[in-house]
């Protein structure tokens, strides 16, 4: 039988079987780019949302008088850090300004850092029970920025 195919059929079963196979390569390849891309995505969003989770932890205990003074500090300069960090990888991969989180870094140390509860107990390493007014002055920088954080969210998930 392969004795009666002519030499244009046997190109052509050769011209079908390379080419099926490159086909199968093409679609392989670029399948297991966009679920690396997906993985990247993923992994980075979970970032963002554990640090917008450990800001609002951050701001529950302060509104409920569970931090101290000296801890606080410390802990907006590991903040700073993480941020820094994802931010840094959001940049090279999707061209993300880096920036976009550091007004709401250096508002909220300044606002944390600037009460009249943080600086009477500062010394004494008192837990810092907050007074209305500042209270609601947290409040109302949340209400102002708690958008952020989705919007780098979607940033993410627009980049390619």
């Amino acid at each position: 039988m392969i004795c009666s195919l002519s030499t244009s059929d046997i190109i052509g079963i050769i011209s079908l079987v390379v080419n099926s196979s490159l086909a199968i390569w093409i679609v392989w390849t670029l399948q297991n780019k966009l679920t690396n891309k997906r993985y990247l995505k993923d992994h980075l969003i979970g970032e963002i949302k554990e640090l917008r989770l450990e800001y609002k932890k951050f701001m529950s205990d302060l509104h409920s008088g569970n931090l101290k003074p000296k801890k606080i500090v410390p802990w907006f300069k590991l903040m700073n850090i993480k941020v820094q960090d994802t931010m840094e990888i959001l940049s090279k991969e999707y061209e993300i300004n880096k920036d976009i989180l550091k007004n709401y870094q250096i508002e909220l140390r300044e606002l944390v850092t600037e009460f009249e509860e943080f600086n009477k107990n500062y010394k004494s390493n008192q837990f810092i029970a907050l007074k209305s007014d500042s209270q609601n002055k947290l409040i109302t920088f949340q209400q102002k920025n708690n958008s952020k954080f989705n919007e780098l969210i979607i940033l993410i998930n627009n980049g390619s």
